[in-house]
């Protein structure tokens, strides 16, 4: 952690000479602290944490490369603060909080906060390329999504309701280890499937399976503050060649996403290939092909088209894709990927190539 803070106050954008980092992931990022207050500035020569009373013992037990201070008159010490080290222009983490807490910081810093989305740039970049300590963390989140899968198909019958399902699941991530309970799951097939993502009635509205169903099943779960998300889409009773061809379709497009992740690439020039495979009896529900994942469950870029930015080692992406055949039924593919220097692997265990009757 001390080493992030130091390259943050190596990298401070021009004419900023501090930035405080507000939000609850980016104590995390560069404190690796849990809590649910506490200041961070960060200025081109030191680091202060300021903090209340229900954390100072523990933050300074375990924070390196930070002064810590107790909180007293928050606007008084950071006052101070900006006197002591001649701070004329305060970057913050201006995506990550609300405008509410970005006009309190900004009154109490005599309006030398700004809202100059550089800094947040800086710390994306920063954030971008994952330890092997946070792949390790996301892979054992992954690994928790692939048992809680396996719990779950034997549930997977006609006549189960998907409210059913979901409760299940919220049962099974517990026991299995996800830190974040139910929360990221999504259960939906038949007629609103199309549209699961947008249409909140499809999540425990009673409706229950019947054969011939396709059933996609949205997981998430949380190790050590990384996340892990997994997508699949199983048939429940016999499966028409139909879905068989549309579910080999989408696994062609995320295999295409894959194999168009290596270093130095453009990232768009890794969907050209996906939207080549596509094209067929199934047609894209979404042109979103992925994101980045690590701290937050959706963070960083999203994987289209037009995406800007190069690939590089240590990025941590969800790749997939969702098609459909509009009317009937839609398939949902996503797995964790994570470059390297001679392309990218996929995390975990892969989706099935060929559909999952249960």
């Amino acid at each position: 952690m001390e080493e992030r803070l130091k390259k943050l106050m190596e990298c401070l954008p021009e004419g900023m000479d501090g930035a405080l980092l507000l939000a609850p992931v980016h104590r995390r990022y560069y404190l690796d602290i849990v809590s649910s207050a506490g200041t961070l500035l960060v200025t081109r020569s030191k680091c202060i944490f300021i903090v209340d009373f229900r954390y100072i013992v523990m933050a300074r037990g375990h924070i390196r490369g930070a002064e810590v201070l107790l909180q007293d008159n928050l606007e008084e010490q950071l006052k101070q603060l900006i006197v002591d080290e001649n701070l004329k222009c305060i970057g913050t983490d201006v995506r990550h909080i609300t405008l509410q807490n970005f006009q309190e910081y900004q009154r109490m810093t005599g309006g030398l906060l700004t809202s100059d989305t550089r800094l947040e740039e800086v710390i994306g970049r920063q954030r971008k390329v994952k330890s092997a300590e946070e792949i390790s963390r996301s892979a054992k989140a992954r690994d928790i999504l692939e048992r809680m899968f396996e719990r779950i198909t034997p549930y997977v019958r006609p006549g189960v309701r998907d409210d059913e399902l979901q409760r299940r699941l919220g049962i099974i991530a517990s026991e299995e280890g996800s830190q974040m309970g139910s929360f990221g799951f999504l259960v939906s097939f038949g007629n609103n499937n199309l549209d699961s993502d947008s249409l909140p009635d499809s999540i425990l509205s009673g409706k229950s399976l019947h054969k011939g169903d396709l059933l996609t099943l949205r997981l998430a779960s949380l190790y050590e503050g990384y996340w892990a998300n997994m997508s699949r889409t199983i048939c429940v009773g016999k499966a028409s060649e139909e879905q068989k061809r549309l579910y080999a379709q989408t696994v062609r497009v995320k295999e295409c996403i894959a194999e168009g992740l290596r270093c130095g690439t453009h990232l768009s020039e890794a969907v050209g290939p996906a939207i080549e495979a596509a094209r067929g009896e199934g047609v894209l529900i979404s042109c979103d092909f992925g994101h980045e994942i690590g701290l937050e469950a959706e963070e960083g870029i999203r994987l289209c088209e037009d995406t800007e930015g190069i690939c590089e080692k240590g990025m941590l992406l969800c790749i997939g894709a969702r098609m459909g055949i509009p009317g009937k039924y839609s398939v949902k593919i996503e797995d964790m990927a994570v470059v390297e220097m001679d392309g990218a692997y996929i995390l975990g265990k892969a989706c099935s190539p060929s559909l999952t009757v249960v």
